[in-house]
């Protein structure tokens, strides 16, 4: 047993070369594909101290209107999240192999959020966009996409973890399926669903801004605005917005979290 260890350990090194070799392959591969023009980057990135200069003047004097729209993308974000999240808790309740009422219906249900979970928000709120015209209502619905996809999966997995002793015992008794959710489930689960919601109003949040910049409206429609008419005191006072917004968003969920 003790000879073998060096074996093993041999077989480990040899792995870890050829992982290691075919990374590099790879990332050559990549790089040869891109045809990367390194001697104008750095060309233009010698004259990138001019553009700084301009960066560096704030512009706070449309101060009302910047925390306007930035209340309207917080808005859509957590609007999109009560409503994502009640959706996702029904297909959740519907989709869990261990108290899915209809075997199948839990199957499809997993597959439908796969090709939702595989399609980007941006392209959902594209798509939305098109079909219902700019606006908040565009980016609530666009973003309600990939918050059912989220949540109803990580919701899906929260219930299939439920101990099955807990789900037999309310059986046994007579629960139909509204009490087994009620007394069952939900006491089992509520702690890990919280924990699921505050990790995704950070994600909602963020993609409320950038979604903004494709026609949902809020902070992100100002900063294109600003970005097309090279106005670089207003992208650079709208840019700091947006970071003091998201870095007090993390700083909730990291005690939300916490607290759960």
């Amino acid at each position: 047993m003790v000879k073998d260890i060096p074996l093993i350990q041999k077989n480990d090194r040899i792995r870890t070369i050829f992982i290691t070799i075919g990374a590099i392959l790879l990332f050559i591969v990549s790089v040869s594909f891109l045809n990367l023009d390194m001697a104008t980057f750095m060309s233009r990135f010698e004259q990138s101290g001019e553009v700084i200069k301009h960066f560096l003047v704030i512009d706070a004097s449309d101060l009302g209107t910047v925390f306007s729209e930035l209340l309207l993308s917080l808005s859509m974000a957590v609007a999109s999240l009560v409503l994502g999240a009640i959706i996702s808790f029904i297909l959740a309740c519907l989709g869990a192999d261990n108290i899915s009422p209809l075997p199948f219906l839990s199957a499809v249900i997993k597959g439908i959020m796969s090709v939702i979970r595989a399609i980007p928000s941006l392209v959902w709120i594209l798509m939305i966009v098109a079909s219902l015209g700019f606006g908040s209502l565009a980016g609530i619905i666009g973003m309600m996409f990939p918050t059912v996809g989220y949540l109803t999966k990580s919701f899906i997995s929260s219930i299939e973890e439920v101990p099955a002793q807990v789900i037999e015992t309310m059986k046994s008794t007579g629960a139909n399926w509204f009490q087994l959710i009620q007394e069952g489930i939900l006491p089992n689960v509520s702690k890990s669903f919280l924990n699921w919601l505050a990790i995704r109003v950070e994600g909602n949040v963020a993609e409320s801004i950038s979604l903004g910049m494709v026609g949902a409206g809020g902070i992100g429609t100002l900063l294109t605005r600003a970005i097309s008419s090279y106005d670089y005191g207003r992208i650079t006072f709208i840019v700091l917005v947006i970071f003091s917004t998201m870095f007090a968003v993390e700083m909730f969920v990291t005690r939300a979290k916490k607290a759960i």
